[in-house]
């Protein structure tokens, strides 16, 4: 199955630098149009489901990307960004001491904010959305999901720590190939 993970469009947070983990944001005007044409460029791979984050940004990107697609759409929770508990909705220029602890993030699984969840406890929300796609017999499915998730599902397939920062944040609508073998 190939399936082709994409993180959600740009919102009105990534603008005005808030980090947003489990609380949402809405799409800024960039970021509906990054959606759109989210749609267009994945149609050439004839998709048969997307698969989304239940989180309402990655929501409203699968809902503007299938204007054009028209295929069907389901929610999963195994697919939210990583949590990143007292420092959400927090902006750059506050709290300059959590936003440390959040810098610190690539150099180990836990990260000394108040609720956020670690590198593994993410890592573990990856696997079983694997194990859940062993139920689907599409062709292509579409994934849209969240930066954090994707990178630390890329850091896993490359055999680096869940928490590395050598591969780098995905864009908003950057589209990730990957061919999953059932």
């Amino acid at each position: 199955m190939k399936i082709l993970f994409c993180r959600h469009g740009e919102t009105i947070w990534n603008q005005q630098g808030r980090l947003q983990g489990h609380l949402d944001s809405d799409l800024s005007s960039l970021g509906e149009s990054q959606a759109r044409q989210l749609g267009l460029a994945l149609a050439k791979f004839n998709p048969a489901h997307i698969l989304t984050s239940d989180l309402g940004r990655a929501k409203c990107t699968a809902l503007l990307a299938n204007e054009h697609l028209k295929i069907s759409i389901e929610t999963s929770s195994l697919l939210r960004e990583r949590g990143f508990g007292a420092l959400e909705g927090v902006y750059r220029d506050q709290s300059a001491e959590m936003w440390q602890a959040y810098e610190q993030r690539f150099e180990r699984n836990f990260i000394g904010i108040e609720s956020a969840e670690s590198a593994s406890e993410v890592l573990n929300r990856v696997e079983l959305f694997f194990d859940y796609l062993k139920s689907f017999t599409f062709e292509t499915l579409i994934v849209i999901c969240h930066g954090e998730w994707l990178r630390i599902f890329q850091n896993t397939i490359q055999g680096l720590q869940p928490w590395s920062n050598k591969l780098s944040l995905p864009k908003n609508c950057q589209v990730i190939e990957y061919d999953f073998k059932l």
